[in-house]
């Protein structure tokens, strides 16, 4: 292994340093968006309530906010995409002069020449994805806890054995990325030797690691769903004996549930994305 890979490339640093305010700028805009949609359930709940009683309040306050994120989000969607393909486009450009000046070869640079386009589409859409679930899981915990305390500490206990299996998925993936990535590297030079055993037996390789990974994460959102369901099902018996229970109130509780659930159904994916990155980091 190069001194270079250790220390990483000042080249690549320094590209990442001019773009950090357009990024910064990207995420920032992420987080309002999030803050929005959090807002919709305990807005709606509160809607639903109002015009029962024809108090048109809470409906404006709704459609407000949901204008607001629509402004937002068109907004960052074209924006963001110009950022980061702009980073994408200097750092490969970057990547294959600083690779082929350390002799590489050309498999190995074209790995990475993907492996680049990997880590800035891992800035663009899974960073602002752990954004988003984790202010959904933040978030709609605090608003269950606002709405029945009992729903809320069912809502906390599920985070132990979640915790537990992704833990073990963590260790699995690095494992398995990295066999996957060693893979890539040696792609373009097993086709161009055109022998049919060497190609066969890459590909087969490549769908080995591929299904080893594939299994690993459906058993972890195996495990991650049952818990969930565990969870769904204590949370509607306890909340509809509570005082508290109202038509929105019901609506706004099971929404958070759903949002909580659901973003926690979401980390697997995102372990596995971690995982990758961390191994693409060290290899450039």
């Amino acid at each position: 292994m190069s001194q270079g890979r250790h220390k990483g490339d000042p080249g690549i640093a320094r590209i990442l340093r001019e773009g950090r305010r357009a990024v910064a700028f990207t995420y920032t805009l992420t987080l309002v968006e999030n803050a929005c949609a959090l807002a919709y359930p305990a807005l709606t709940g509160l809607a639903v309530d109002g015009l029962v009683k024809r108090d048109f309040r809470y409906l404006g306050m709704l459609v407000a906010v949901w204008l607001l994120h629509l402004v937002i989000s068109f907004g960052r969607q074209r924006y963001d995409t110009r950022v980061f393909m702009g980073l994408n486009a200097k750092i490969a450009s970057h990547m294959v002069a600083q690779q082929h000046e350390l002799g590489h070869g050309t498999s190995t640079v074209s790995a990475r020449v993907e492996m680049v386009r990997d880590i800035v589409g891992f800035f663009e859409t899974e960073v602002p994805d752990m954004f988003r679930h984790a202010v959904t899981i933040v978030g709609s915990l605090a608003m269950l806890f606002t709405y029945d305390t009992d729903a809320g500490l069912i809502a906390l206990v599920v985070l132990l054995p979640m915790g537990l299996v992704n833990a073990w998925y963590w260790r699995k993936a690095l494992r398995l990325n990295q066999g996957i990535n060693n893979q890539m590297e040696r792609e373009v030079d097993d086709i161009e030797s055109l022998r049919p055993f060497r190609v066969r037996r890459h590909f087969w390789l490549m769908r080995r690691w591929r299904v080893m990974l594939s299994d690993a994460e459906s058993w972890t959102w195996a495990l991650t769903e049952l818990c969930t369901i565990a969870a769904l099902v204590f949370i509607l018996i306890d909340f509809t004996q509570s005082p508290a229970f109202t038509a929105g109130a019901i609506y706004a509780v099971l929404a958070y549930v759903y949002d909580y659930l659901e973003s926690l159904n979401h980390v697997p994916t995102l372990v596995n994305n971690l995982a990758r990155l961390k191994d693409v980091r060290t290899r450039l």
